[in-house]
């Protein structure tokens, strides 16, 4: 199927395209010491520091494949590659990018990202001098300048005990998919500790205060490598021309934007026209690619092989992808496009579907992202040279500066709109109060109205009728006023309220004051076990855990958030008339009434659910827009 679609890629390109399929290596285990062809070679004139430093799991963990691909290339050690003295030219990087565009071995992904990273950064390096930051030679030297880092930035437990993830700009809820859904599911304690180390020294101690990529490519480089090879590749990343491999600022960041769709007009207008009608081509529209690293779009396998392709060409591979992708998703979607999606957030979910689907095969792909045309008898690159983006982003960063005031990267919010029906609303009426909650609010809710469900006024006190009017909606947020007072506090739930006291929910729930002094306590996945003595498994509870335990319900109460002493955050009793508030772990929030108020009596209470702008439909009850699309 995929090939079908690169012949639509190659008539859109108005190129040719013979579409050689890559012969698949089979893979067998051989000693990662020494490759299977250089039996001859004595191995006491070996080095071991010579020898490639193995891949290790700081993020998750996990264990990782040792085999390498039997004919692969990589089989060779650093030092044992001819005229490893000479300067870092051309042909050398062209020779390792063509190994990494096949995949590099998750063994060798340490060694190697390392090395590629260290050359393209260091060009007049020798290559043996590259070679060597991949080699046990560094590691040493390596580790001891991470604990001169660490000392300067955490110089007393307690600092690292306070510390929290750093987002670098990417925003609070797509940090939260960072850490509990999009690199494998909930990122341990130990790997959320060691992402917080070097996001720490990168702000601290490299400088860096703004890069959308940089959780992502953190947490990448974590799955491979230690703390201190992490942190040693970002250095590297931002050694002289930091633009290279990441934008480091507002203007960088926009002028990459631009950048990006520009190449798409140049490259593949048709696509591009339909992605400009739906607000694909936009800074914000741009996101699951500028923001986040096709960490969203592709399976975690395929997003390790672009990390491949990056460490050692930069961000130009990270354009030619991602336009490729857009191109070869338009040609599978077709007309579905203009059918099915109004928005950039549908469109990229359709991508998303496609890049996990039995037509989507990597190897494929990846030959159309480097095919060529034939021009004047030579075979030329159907992408622009490098040269020629770093020209056309330079272009666009005098544009970004002068733009930078009227085009923000961050959506600007609007209140949250209304339905009016049969029941009168009350609680959420004001327009600052709706306001409120929609920069409180995930993006995909922030341009929806709000639709009362349920009211005590209309509905009467009780759980059963709450759970019954609640009962088809899985996003709500439930409005509760303190009698006597003008305070109104409330919740908003990820999950349909039921009665399960095992809990659920999950880390996108928050509680809130909305009147007086409106206040947003989100779950922060901060951990309690940082300053713990070895051993102390009491203390070793972390807050991540309580995920799943967020919303707590049953036939006599609801409630969100932990507390101590089976206290909660937010809790209503079984008639709606009593409510209570605590400090809760995660939401980390005050007493929502009032210092020292933990009871209070309850009066009206509504629940909300979301309606759609576009085409007044609930959020929970929309169809598929690309069911039978992928099938």
């Amino acid at each position: 199927m995929l090939r079908q679609l690169g012949a639509a890629l190659s008539s859109e390109l108005d190129g040719s395209y013979d579409g050689n399929e890559q012969q698949q290596h089979q893979s067998e285990s051989i000693n990662p010491m020494f490759s299977a062809q250089q039996d001859d070679i004595d191995l006491t004139e070996i080095n071991p520091l010579d020898l490639f430093c193995s891949s290790i799991d700081s993020l998750c963990g996990k264990s990782i494949d040792l085999t390498i691909p039997h004919n692969s290339g990589w089989a060779e050690r650093p030092s044992w590659r001819q005229n490893s003295h000479l300067p870092n030219n051309g042909d050398n990087r062209e020779e390792s990018r063509e190994l990494c565009r096949r995949g590099i071995p998750p063994s060798l992904r340490c060694a190697a990202w390392i090395i590629n990273v260290v050359s393209a950064a260091n060009l007049i390096m020798s290559k043996s001098d590259c070679d060597d930051y991949g080699t046990l030679k560094k590691v040493r030297v390596l580790e001891h300048g991470w604990d001169l880092v660490l000392k300067s930035i955490f110089p007393d437990p307690s600092d690292l005990e306070r510390a929290e993830v750093l987002d670098f700009g990417v925003g609070h809820d797509q940090l939260i998919n960072i850490l509990m859904k999009d690199h494998g599911g909930n990122i341990p304690e130990r790997g959320i500790q060691s992402l917080t180390k070097v996001l720490h020294a990168a702000r601290d101690s490299l400088g860096i205060e703004y890069c959308l990529w940089l959780p992502d490519i953190t947490c990448l480089l974590l799955s491979f490598m230690p703390e201190s090879y992490a942190y040693s590749t970002i250095r590297e990343m931002i050694h002289e021309d930091s633009s290279y491999f990441l934008a480091v600022s507002r203007v960088e960041h926009l002028a990459w934007c631009k950048t990006f769709a520009d190449l798409m007009r140049r490259c593949f207008p048709q696509t591009a026209a339909i992605m400009g009608q739906i607000g694909a081509l936009t800074p914000l529209g741009l996101d699951p690619i500028m923001k986040r690293f096709f960490v969203t779009l592709l399976k975690r396998e395929h997003v390790m092989r672009v990390m491949d392709i990056f460490t050692g060409e930069g961000a130009h591979a990270i354009f030619r992808i991602g336009t490729t992708l857009c191109c070869l998703s338009h040609a599978h979607l077709g007309e579905s496009i203009r059918e099915r999606c109004d928005n950039a957030a549908t469109f990229w979910e359709g991508v998303r579907r496609f890049a996990h689907s039995k037509h989507f095969d990597f190897e494929i792909f990846l030959s159309q992202v480097y095919m060529t045309k034939k021009i004047l008898g030579f075979r030329r690159p159907v992408f622009p040279r490098p040269e020629v983006v770093s020209r056309i982003i330079s272009e666009n960063e005098v544009w970004a500066e002068n733009n930078l005031t009227n085009i923000s990267v961050h959506e600007e919010k609007k209140p949250l709109g209304l339905v009016e029906g049969d029941v009168p609303m009350t609680l959420a009426k004001d327009s600052f109060e709706r306001l409120c909650l929609a920069r409180w609010l995930p993006p995909v809710l922030q341009s929806t109205k709000l639709d009362l469900i349920y009211s005590t006024s209309h509905h009467g006190r009780s759980l059963e009728m709450f759970y019954r009017c609640c009962s088809s909606s899985r996003h709500t947020i439930t409005l509760m006023e303190v009698l006597g007072t003008d305070i109104v506090i409330g919740m908003y739930a990820t999950h349909t309220w039921k009665s399960n006291p095992d809990g659920y929910g999950d880390g996108g729930c928050f509680l809130f004051r909305l009147t007086p002094n409106a206040e947003c306590f989100r779950f922060k996945p901060t951990f309690s076990s940082f300053g713990a003595e070895e051993g102390d498994d009491e203390k070793k509870v972390t807050r991540l855990q309580d995920v799943g335990q967020l919303m707590i319900s049953s036939e006599s109460f609801i409630s969100m958030g932990v507390g101590e002493g089976g206290a909660s955050g937010l809790r209503l009793n079984e008639d709606l008339t009593r409510g209570s508030t605590s400090k809760s772990m995660g939401f980390d929030n005050d007493e929502l009434v009032g210092p020292g108020i933990e009871v209070f009596d309850v009066g009206l209470v509504e629940v909300y659910r979301f309606i759609r702008d576009v085409d007044n439909k609930p959020v929970d009850g929309d169809v598929d827009p690309w069911k039978g699309v992928f099938e």
